[in-house]
């Protein structure tokens, strides 16, 4: 495969892409007031495809055309592996409600956006071209043999940790979730190495990143089928206990065990405050949600506010456990999401 670019015509990200390519070489052989070499119009006449693949760049100095023929290598690619990748939104609830598929496609975007540090590109050639004072050359070439070696140690690397992050046998806990979300995060880096494998001319690993994202997905809903027990004091009319309730099982959580290890414990307190031109309540909202087993505090959620009514403490009281309730359906999701993304 050969891709020449001319970035001295050239404008835009592939001219501006700061590359860092991982285990590259530069220093390649140089050539100054020669004819112009033929790699220059045509790499695989020097590099041939069956064993490389190459790219060009050009610029008004060495540092400059090396840096852009990596940078032409790596766009090459990106390209590609974009408009391949297939694991952007792996996690879906049962009600058909995708709750990371934002996340999962900055997972994606970053996967992508990680070759920047390609593995193995080497700048086998550099000219100067003093006749016409057109600038500086170079050529960067990946080796296709070297590269699926390494490609494929990274792939198994990532799948090794994928394997571990999703190994549910101890039991589920809200760790266990935490892991099996970290490894829904890393399949999309499994997918581009597997890409980048197939682009080497190396075996087809698609299907297998395919498998273990079904794998992964499976084992994070299983481990999302904790019971919490929500247990609410002071609720006038258990609607504080039904949105605290819709929270986590929205997040795929079941609810309504009692004798459940992971408890969300409530106290709710509405209180008649010093009346002035309007009746006033005061009401504060304390959570914790604690762990039976270990009698651990995982995380805490508090709010506490008043609210007034011109028309009797009965309404300040109404208004209070609605204001109570909008807070909770605006903060408590996020921040339950918060702590699982946290561990």
């Amino acid at each position: 495969m050969k891709i020449k670019a001319c970035f001295l015509l050239v404008s835009g990200f592939i001219a501006a892409l700061s590359v860092s390519c991982a285990t590259q070489q530069s220093g390649g052989a140089s050539q100054e007031g020669t004819d112009k070499p033929e790699w220059v119009d045509a790499p695989s006449s020097v590099y041939p495809e069956k064993a490389y693949i190459s790219a060009t760049g050009g610029g008004k100095d060495r540092g400059t055309a090396e840096n852009n023929a990596k940078a032409a290598l790596v766009s090459y690619f990106k390209q590609s592996v974009s408009s391949k990748i297939s694991i952007t939104d792996t996690e879906r609830q049962s009600n058909g409600r995708s709750v990371s598929s934002s996340s999962d496609m900055s997972q994606s975007t970053e996967a992508v956006a990680a070759l920047d540090t390609l593995i193995g590109v080497e700048i086998k050639n550099v000219w100067n071209d003093t006749k016409t004072r057109t600038g500086w050359w170079a050529v960067a070439v990946m080796e296709k043999a070297s590269g699926r070696e390494r490609y494929t140690a990274e792939l198994d690397k990532t799948i090794s940790e994928i394997n571990t992050l999703i190994d549910i046998s101890n039991g589920v806990s809200f760790e266990s979730i935490a892991k099996c979300r970290a490894a829904v995060q890393l399949l999309p880096k499994a997918e581009v190495s597997a890409l980048v494998l197939s682009m080497l001319e190396g075996p087809n690993r698609q299907p297998e990143i395919t498998a273990l994202a079904s794998e992964a997905a499976v084992r994070l809903e299983q481990a999302k089928a904790i019971p919490i027990d929500v247990r609410v004091t002071g609720d006038i009319d258990g609607r504080i206990k039904a949105s605290f309730a819709k929270a986590f099982t929205d997040l795929g959580f079941r609810t309504g065990n009692q004798n459940s290890r992971f408890a969300l414990e409530v106290t709710v307190n509405i209180n008649p405050a010093e009346k002035n031109t309007y009746y006033n309540t005061r009401y504060t909202v304390d959570a914790v949600l604690k762990d039976a087993a270990t009698g651990a505090e995982l995380f805490t959620y508090n709010i506490a506010n008043r609210e007034a009514h011109p028309a009797s403490q009965a309404e300040a009281n109404n208004r209070a456990v609605l204001g109570a309730l909008k807070k909770i359906d605006q903060e408590f999701a996020e921040v339950l999401q918060g702590y699982l993304n946290s561990n």
